[in-house]
């Protein structure tokens, strides 16, 4: 036989290619491919977003690979990467390739994925098409998945569906008679603002309402849900429907709330809203006079953390009490301007986390007003935090202004900056036991900084570049002072 007969014998070529070393080339892109564990109970009504971005990158890896090569390679994909079974089979489901279940049906039976959500998966996206197949071979999950209510069951199927707005799944599942679980089902079309099918459900009588449901309606701005709740059932709600209203800014959900359910805002919706900065839901609330209690404090401080100076204000003429905290989170967050109005407008002062938590994010212009203007200073966290975050100018203005607040903060800070002037100061003013020229230079290399490496390996003169040591009478050394 030809050497060219062989070669074109597909039968022949696949089966020298079976002893040949090495992975092929066509499978390659695909063992980026993470596997995704879905044998973790799930008890939110809706898939995480954590597996549906893992879904979709699979969908970008595998899309343009079935678009150049179909489903003929697929085993060799699981010949090489066994861990993409679990993968391949639950991203067919969830993306509606039928082409790519019919395939692994007749090639290894659908069965064999037993312990995977495909009933979830398919209905999660409306996929009716892929129910009709899975029904129509009497798939079902491993009755150890429907027993312990993992994700791998059907029993999600009809909340997730419900949660992504797909009746016609819905519909199918029920009409069907497939097992799934469907108590919260009402809860999480109230959810999600699925009113068409938070009615129909309803109408049929499936799944109960809890307050759930008009609590998570009320923080997702769901307005005509909570009108037919309101209307049509006798779902209540929590006082979490305000709080969460205010944290995301819903004023017209918190006057629906007062208006028909005759609800007052607590010291939670007040901190909330002044959090967010919403400032009109904030001026609402505080003309309805909610009680102040001993977590009232929370309110000033959460709008100076995140700079919000208006609410602030609005807080402080409403007579609500802070603590130290407000001017502290205040300057960690680098907001100048709040820091300076509660200085002067408050007499709850600061400590010396604000300082600290100002160095550490690398806000100099709060760090110098702080010193200039507060006696309270900061603590050796300040130096330690701004060398590990790599803000050298802040870094350099506590050398110069407030030395005595500069500890050895350990070598391995220092040597991460990269700075060959930053290392002279620490090696000459705070070198300690610790400080050891082989280990620095071990990690000058490991983090890439040449120019650091080659002035501790070829040594340069002596000199650090801070005022006092400028005044000094200089030595010149041909080696570095690092020894």
């Amino acid at each position: 036989m030809s050497t060219l007969s062989v070669l074109l014998s597909s039968d022949l070529f696949h089966r020298i290619h079976a002893f040949q070393d090495g992975i092929h080339l066509d499978v390659r892109p695909l063992k980026a491919l993470e596997p995704v564990s879905f044998f973790v109970i799930q008890t939110g009504t809706s898939m995480t977003c954590e597996r549906r971005a893992a879904l979709h990158q699979a969908d970008a890896l595998l899309a343009p690979w079935y678009a150049a090569h179909g489903t003929s390679h697929i085993p060799c994909l699981f010949r090489w990467y066994k861990h993409t079974y679990d993968i391949v089979a639950t991203h067919a489901a969830y993306s509606g390739r039928l082409e790519v279940l019919d395939f692994l049906d007749a090639e290894y039976r659908i069965g064999f994925f037993r312990d995977l959500p495909l009933w979830t998966m398919a209905a999660a996206n409306g996929h009716v098409h892929v129910l009709d197949f899975l029904h129509a071979r009497q798939y079902m999950a491993s009755r150890r998945l429907e027993v312990t209510d993992y994700v791998g069951s059907s029993s999600r199927a009809v909340t997730w569906a419900v949660a992504a707005g797909h009746l016609a799944a819905v519909e199918w599942l029920h009409t069907h008679n497939i097992a799934c679980s469907s108590a919260d089902a009402q809860d999480a079309a109230a959810e999600f603002g699925q009113l068409e099918i938070l009615q129909w459900l309803h109408a049929h009588g499936i799944g109960q309402l809890t307050t759930w449901a008009m609590d998570k309606a009320a923080m997702n701005d769901h307005l005509d849900v909570l009108a037919w709740l309101h209307d049509h059932t006798n779902a209540t709600c929590t006082t979490q429907a305000m709080d969460d209203a205010a944290r995301n800014g819903h004023l017209d959900i918190l006057q629906w709330l007062h208006d028909h359910n005759n609800m007052m805002p607590t010291a939670i919706s007040v901190h909330n809203a002044a959090a967010t900065g919403h400032v009109d839901v904030l001026r609402w609330l505080l003309v309805h006079d909610p009680p102040k209690t001993p977590l009232s404090t929370w309110a000033i401080e959460g709008a100076a953390q995140n700079g919000h100076l208006e609410a602030v204000q609005l807080l402080h003429e409403d007579g609500w009490p802070s603590t130290t905290r407000a001017m502290d989170k205040a300057a960690g967050g680098g907001h100048l301007d709040i820091v300076q109005w509660l200085h002067e407008q408050r007499s709850e002062g600061c400590t010396t986390s604000a300082m600290d938590g100002a160095a550490r994010d690398g806000h100099l212009e709060v760090v110098q007003w702080l010193h200039s203007h507060r006696t309270e200073g900061c603590t050796t966290k300040a130096m330690d935090r701004a060398l590990h975050n790599g803000h050298v100018a802040v870094v350099w203005w506590l050398i110069e202004n407030r030395p005595d607040d500069c500890a050895d903060p350990g070598f391995e800070s220092v040597v991460m900056t990269g700075r060959v002037d930053l290392v002279q100061w620490f090696f000459r003013h705070r070198r300690s036991k610790s400080w050891s020229r082989h280990a620095a230079i071990a990690n000058a290399r490991r983090f890439g900084h040449q120019e650091l490496l080659v002035y501790l390996e070829k040594g340069v003169p002596d000199a650090c570049p801070c005022q006092p040591c400028a005044l000094l009478p200089q030595v010149p050394k041909e080696t570095c002072c690092i020894q």
